[in-house]
């Protein structure tokens, strides 16, 4: 059965990321066991890069999740093709210990050779994909491939019957995993930002009461130091201005002469801090939000300890959903209102999936709304 290893190179925006409205493919390039090559893309070499694939029983690539929503935005169809993905078979062979491995690294440990290195002195220097030298990107190019070909060959050679049995399983679930990630999630950006907005208010409501207990110290509750003198006792260090004298000469003469200085207050102790959670840092202690839920106070302190940990868990919601995946919207120029969340198969030891750049597996229950089904009911 006929193996076709395949390559793309694209522009560089968010480091090449295909759900950049940017992204532009610029060329791609083959290798299988007759002829090798690079084509830059346009409407002639993507239906030859199709009659290539329809003749293939087995496309290759390396994180082929990527390439696969590269061919899927130049229309080339991949379906009902074997596919293996070399990044997902290294990391079975290392009993799924090496997480991400990459190309180079893993032509080096098995001895296969070197990827060419002219492209990457480009990119470095800011230069886009499509502007370098077509011999050099061709070649750069035509080299991944065929070393990617080369990998796949070895892989077969070393893995086991099983290891060749998961390793297809997975690439199956690898395909599903890129439609899933092209279509992305739709978003009501606009109630995040509302959200967002009461949130903050919350916040500055929360600073203000808490701000009450020790008025002449500015106590940045955001900072876990500060946060842990304030519940547990120590010294916080605030910038004061000291009179050192006054202006002899000049349009200020006779005006007080001030010097910036740092003052250390120390705060008494409100809470006993957990056994075991002292930090690295002298007398200070963790104030992460595991921490604060085991805290015990009395009736003095109870309602210090409740606002802290409503001030925790709303700065949390805030960072990390409401305002954090309007940012990751807006730093990989997605389209309006839609996520397109990574599923990982090659970063965690127990196989199971994992997801980043936003974590979808992980998102607040409280946000629930915020996502959109393109379904009615």
């Amino acid at each position: 059965m006929n193996v076709l290893a395949i390559d793309t190179e694209s522009n560089t925006w968010n480091k090449g990321s295909w759900s950049d409205r940017r992204h532009k493919p610029v060329c791609y390039s083959f290798a299988d066991e007759q002829d090798s090559g690079a084509e830059r893309i346009s409407p002639e070499s993507i239906e030859l890069l199709q009659r290539r694939v329809d003749k293939a029983g087995t496309i290759v690539g390396f994180n082929i999740k990527y390439d696969a929503n590269v061919c899927r935005k130049l229309e080339i169809n991949l379906e009902e093709k074997r596919i293996w993905c070399c990044q997902v078979a290294e990391f079975l062979l290392s009993n799924q210990q090496w997480k991400y491995p990459s190309l180079e690294e893993s032509l080096v440990k098995h001895g296969l050779g070197h990827k060419e290195d002219k492209v990457a002195e480009y990119w470095k220097r800011g230069v886009q994909t499509e502007d370098i030298p077509w011999d050099i990107l061709g070649s750069y190019a035509t080299t991944d491939a065929v070393m990617t070909l080369r990998l796949y060959e070895h892989q077969m050679g070393l893995m086991s019957e099983s290891q060749r049995r998961l390793c297809n399983l997975m690439c199956m679930d690898l395909m599903i995993l890129a439609e899933m990630e092209w279509n992305g999630i739709k978003f009501n950006e606009e109630l995040a930002r509302t959200r967002a907005g009461e949130i903050k208010e919350q916040i500055q409501q929360i600073t203000g009461e808490l701000s009450k207990i020790y008025p002449d110290v500015p106590i940045n509750f955001g900072s876990g130091d500060q946060l842990s003198a304030f519940l547990y006792g120590g010294g916080i260090t605030i910038p004061d201005k000291e009179l050192v004298g006054v202006f002899k000469t000049g349009l200020r003469a006779g005006e007080p002469k001030y010097k910036n200085i740092e003052r250390l207050v120390e705060l008494p102790r409100l809470i006993e801090p957990l056994r075991g959670s002292a930090l690295k840092k002298p007398g200070f202690f963790a104030t992460n939000a595991d921490t604060l839920l085991k805290l015990k106070a009395n009736k003095t302190t109870r309602h210090i300890l409740d606002l802290i940990k409503k001030q925790v868990r709303l700065e949390t919601l805030l960072s990390k959903t409401y305002n954090g995946l309007i940012l990751k919207a807006e730093e990989q120029n997605w389209e309006p209102e839609y996520l397109h969340g990574q599923f990982n198969q090659v970063t965690v030891t127990t196989g199971r999936l994992s997801s980043s750049g936003p974590n979808l597996q992980n998102l607040d229950s409280e946000a629930n709304d915020l996502f959109i089904s393109r379904y009615e009911t």
